[in-house]
């Protein structure tokens, strides 16, 4: 059952990509681990049947090939009704307590007909193609967020009268654990026949339910655009869609979906499957347990030096995919992109917020320097541009911020102590993400405010805001496998509005030293945040519905600043200032949780990293003011000691006076 997601630090960036495991990159490309598997399984395993040195050996590959990170490696011993001595090679991925899907494939080769004397029987294709691939998707899946638990089993003794799978079936039935078994799929056979087949177990023709997972295979095959056929059931003992004569009929009679999967033509020969191809390279049409056919120099020459690698590549790309949808890992892997995305929404948000009031400060801070006269009002214009190029520390949210402002700002002198202000912005920002994701912002902010100060050290301001903005965004979900491989590369488009509503006071005492004012400072900025839900455009099984989200951020700081004032010329005057303080958040800062939605309906809540509650902030910049009505400011602004790192941002406006 979907259940709670935790979403790691932002500096993960799971809104733009998740590749859950911890653990080097092996293979990029699909089919390449289970190339390498095959290789060493069959050329220096040859012969590897029950009660041979060489199966135990094969054995021990195996399980080097289960030992990925994520992955947990068991060995089953147990004897075959002959007395030989076989195993079953088990690798776990997520936890199987409370369900599980098995995916079996054996890896032992057919006993030796008496009197052969000549090479051993390699088993390219039955069944060290389908071993090797049981070996490459338990890699892929490794480390993975599975909501259903995963074991796959290279089984023994398929050959002696599937003993193996029979075994293991057994020991879940002794432990009273065979009702977790929530599915079967059995791989076997990869390589010599005409055509790729996935069939159905026969169960599926008493309960048409349990032809779930075959629906499932076929809908991605046609989607990846990978010719997968099934059995047409030309020959009455073999119904359509179903398959036979493998580990999997050990679990047909279970009520749990069954799955074959195997390469030959099932319209040809005695139309059961038996006869493998047409190819004139292959003497009587099957590859079956003959070491003069299937051994990698006849079945290269028979359908050339492309054909192992991409049958594998395709079984590989087909099966990756279809377990991270059975168990719902690319489901949960969204949710925590989508978190993650939501979380970058409301940082953009409050940095909005923020900047608006910082271009307030700075029209206030001006005041300092000129001020209308008694009674009058100015009026001021600017556009300023912001620049957050991200790089400054591994943690920041967006890989790359812009945005442009244009304000309205009109002061009125209302006595020698009291100035008023009204300011009206229109804004619009970009982040660019990473891992391709972007969000897109246009809003409006209005505010009122006033400054008291009669030209004494002591001063106070305060103000009241209101903010909307309409968003837009891209999410870049990439899923990448346990081998690196690329599960899922998607985009999903969303489009919501969000509002804010603050209020802010602050006072200080400057002290004059000179021709600079240096005191400290001490302020309270409360702002609510509201931000409407949305349902995305994309794939719809991992698109994501979005809630209605509203939080608080209630943010004291104390803090010093210096400004200063020097005429440079006649009418040219610098105000240079810089200001650092301590910021504590009282209220939740940002939303702790978020439940998202997936396109099948499920839902999952997602823990999202906590708002850091202490951090520094600073601020350096100067405006130079050209006589009465023009000024131009710079500005340098910055975090520290922050868990989402540094977002320092560079600003510049010019500004005129009406």
């Amino acid at each position: 059952m979907p259940g709670r997601l935790t979403l790691r630090p932002l500096c993960l960036a799971l809104f733009a990509s998740v590749a859950i495991p911890a653990l080097p990159v092996q293979a990029a490309e699909y089919g390449d681990f289970a190339y390498d598997t095959l290789r060493t399984l069959t050329i220096d395993h040859a012969g590897r049947h029950s009660g041979t040195e060489a199966f135990e050996d094969a054995a021990d590959w195996m399980s080097s090939r289960f030992t990925l990170g994520g992955t947990t490696l068991t060995r089953q011993p147990f004897t075959t009704r002959r007395g030989l001595a076989s195993q079953n090679v088990i690798g776990t991925v997520g936890n199987i307590d409370q369900g599980f899907i098995l995916v079996g494939a054996h890896f032992d080769s057919a006993p030796q007909r008496p009197g052969y004397t000549g090479p051993a029987l390699q088993g390219v294709d039955d069944n060290g193609s389908g071993a090797a691939v049981l070996t490459e998707i338990a890699a892929h899946l490794a480390g993975l967020p599975v909501e259903t638990g995963l074991v796959f089993n290279a089984f023994g003794a398929e050959e002696t009268g599937l003993e193996g799978s029979a075994f293991y079936r057994q020991e879940l039935e002794a432990a009273g654990e065979i009702d977790r078994l929530k599915g079967m799929i059995n791989i076997d056979s990869l390589i010599t026949g005409d055509f790729m087949y996935a069939h159905a177990g026969t169960n599926y023709l008493t309960d048409p339910a349990l032809k779930s997972y075959w629906t499932r295979i076929h809908a991605i095959a046609d989607e990846l655009g990978i010719d997968l056929r099934s059995n047409p059931g030309l020959n009455p003992h073999y119904p359509v869609d179903t398959g036979c004569c493998s580990d999997a009929g050990n679990y047909e009679d279970l009520n749990i979906p069954v799955l074959w999967l195997e390469a030959t033509n099932w319209e040809i020969g005695d139309l059961d499957g038996y006869t493998q191809t047409t190819n004139p390279g292959i003497p009587g049409g099957a590859s079956w347990h003959d070491p003069a056919i299937d051994n990698w120099d006849v079945l290269e020459a028979a359908f050339g030096p492309d054909h192992i690698p991409g049958r594998l590549e395709d079984w590989s790309r087909l099966l990756t995919r279809l377990l991270v949808e059975l168990t719902n890992a690319d489901l949960a892997a969204s949710a925590q992109s989508g978190a993650g995305f939501s979380l970058a929404m409301t940082d953009q948000l409050a940095r909005d917020h923020q900047a608006f009031q910082a271009a307030v400060d700075r029209a206030v801070l001006a005041l300092f320097t000129r001020r209308p006269g008694l009674g009058e009002t100015s009026v001021d214009v600017f556009v300023e541009g912001l620049a957050r190029p991200g790089g400054f520390d591994g943690a920041a949210t967006a890989d790359h911020e812009t945005a442009g402002r244009i304000g309205f700002r009109a002061d009125h002198r209302l006595s020698d102590l009291v100035t008023l202000g009204a300011d009206l912005h229109l804004s619009r920002g970009r982040d660019d993400l990473a891992g391709g994701s972007d969000l897109d912002r246009t809003g409006v902010a209005f505010g009122l405010g006033v400054l008291v100060n009669d030209g004494a050290p002591g001063w106070l301001a305060a103000s009241v805001s209101a903010g909307y903005a309409r968003v837009d965004g891209t999410r870049a979900f990439t899923m990448a496998s346990g081998l690196g491989a690329t599960i899922l590369d998607q985009r999903f488009d969303g489009q919501t509005n969000a509002r804010s509503f603050g209020a802010r006071i602050e006072g200080g005492w400057d002290l004059a030293l000179g021709g600079i004012a240096t005191g400290p400072v001490v302020g309270l900025d409360y702002t609510r945040y509201e931000l409407d839900g949305f349902t995305e455009t994309g794939p719809a099984r991992t698109a994501l519905t979005y809630p209605d989200q509203s939080y608080n951020s209630a943010q004291g700081e104390l803090g010093w600043r210096v400004r200063g004032s020097v005429a440079i010329g006649e009418t040219t005057t610098l105000a240079p200032y810089a200001r650092a303080g301590w910021v504590h958040e009282f209220a939740d800062g940002r939303p702790d949780t978020i439940r998202l939605t997936a396109g099948d309906g499920s839902s999952r809540q997602v823990v999202l990293a906590e708002a850091d509650d202490d951090f520094g902030r600073a601020t350096l910049g100067a405006r130079i003011f050209f006589g009465e009505t023009v000024s131009t400011y710079a500005e340098v602004e910055t975090r520290f000691g922050h868990d989402d790192g540094a977002q320092t941002a560079v600003i510049a406006g010019l500004s005129l006076r009406f």
